[in-house]
């Protein structure tokens, strides 16, 4: 009965272990952004995961018209980041991607369990190039995160971000990961002083 016990926690432990892992390697910063040869590869890595993945859209009509609708306003002073507009949807995480008061420019939050952060992006070529040197590709309804890690180029992690909804505002979106009220502060300002919003453009 003991030997049973001791295997049990021997396997337990080594399945935390690879869970740990898969955690930090998937947390690790990109080394570079993806070069250009790299990238079409990488495109056809998320268009394999879209066609093998389960996720249903799972949006009302509702939904969909709303952020729809902030889409068509945005792409009418700028259409090259108004198709990224919107809060997509993870595997037990988010992607909000919001529009900048600079053209050309996006603000995005990430948030997983009890964490948020704050990046920004440039918006090329039909591809977002945040500050965290990695490229976001686009396939229709889903989105994947392509970078460098121990010089290798690939999207680690395995679901699409998918089928975007209306944005909330940052502190909404941030307190939604249930992470700390000073880390959500800290992306509320960090916000703020980008020149990011979520409110409809003026015109230009």
């Amino acid at each position: 009965m003991r030997v049973k016990l001791l295997t049990i926690v021997g396997f337990v432990a080594m399945a935390i272990l690879a869970i740990s892992a898969t955690t930090t390697w998937s947390q690790q910063p990109s080394e570079r952004y993806p070069t250009a040869t790299e990238l079409p590869r990488l495109r056809e890595k998320l268009r394999q995961q879209i066609r093998s993945s389960n996720i249903q859209d799972t949006r009302s009509p509702a939904e969909k018209q709303s952020r729809e609708a902030f889409v068509r306003a945005w792409s009418r002073v700028d259409s090259a980041v108004a198709p990224f507009l919107g809060d997509w949807s993870g595997y037990e995480e988010g992607l909000s991607i919001y529009p900048s008061n600079t053209r050309g420019r996006v603000c995005l939050i990430y948030i997983g369990i009890q964490e948020a952060e704050l990046s920004l992006g440039t918006v090329s070529n039909g591809q977002i190039r945040t500050n965290q040197r990695e490229v976001i590709l686009k396939e229709g309804d889903y989105l994947g995160v392509a970078s460098v890690r121990n010089n290798q180029p690939d999207i680690f992690v395995e679901t699409p971000y998918s089928f975007p909804v209306s944005l909330r505002s940052p502190r909404q979106f941030a307190e939604s990961s249930r992470t700390t009220t000073e880390e959500v502060n800290k992306v509320v300002r960090e916000f703020n002083a980008a020149g990011c919003t979520v409110a409809l453009p003026s015109r230009r």
